[in-house]
């Protein structure tokens, strides 16, 4: 009986001890490393497929030819234009280059900016961008998603 309670004893002792060890490893001072390299979106991004209202309508006409060019000098142009949330070439910036949940543009010329809710998923080992927009009756949400090709 006296070994039993001794060798409970020391599994107890034993056990406190690497619990004891386990926690020492971290501590509230130590500063974690958290930082989250900044998101390069400048590229050519090419339009593959277009929902609106939650409806697939890319096989609706030729959606693929519309290019977005995100021009690492932070000015943009549209090539081979469909109804997008700006007309004209102008500027682009993000809301933040870590975490971006907006991609906002400035139209040359223009007085304003228009500002998008993105997505930036990688699909299939491929970045992709997803924009939510509504380029004409508000009740219509379009969703707009590209993938970046190499010219």
């Amino acid at each position: 009986m006296k070994t039993r309670i001794k060798t409970l004893l020391l599994l107890v002792v034993m056990l406190g001890s690497a619990a004891l060890v386990g926690c020492d490893s971290y501590s509230d001072d130590q500063e974690l490393l958290t930082d989250e390299a900044p998101k390069d979106m400048s590229g050519v991004w090419q339009l593959t497929t277009v929902s609106r209202n939650g409806i697939d309508i890319s096989d609706a006409m030729e959606f693929t030819k519309f290019r977005l060019h995100l021009n690492a000098d932070k000015t943009y142009q549209i090539e081979n234009y469909l109804p997008f949330i700006v007309r004209k070439d102008g500027n682009w910036q993000v809301d933040d280059p870590q975490y971006p949940f907006h991609l906002i543009f400035q139209e040359a010329g223009g007085t304003g900016e228009v500002k998008t809710e993105i997505s930036y998923p990688v699909v299939d080992g491929k970045r992709q961008v997803s924009l939510t927009l509504s380029p004409g009756h508000k009740s219509n949400k379009y969703k707009y998603v590209f993938v970046k090709v190499t010219q």
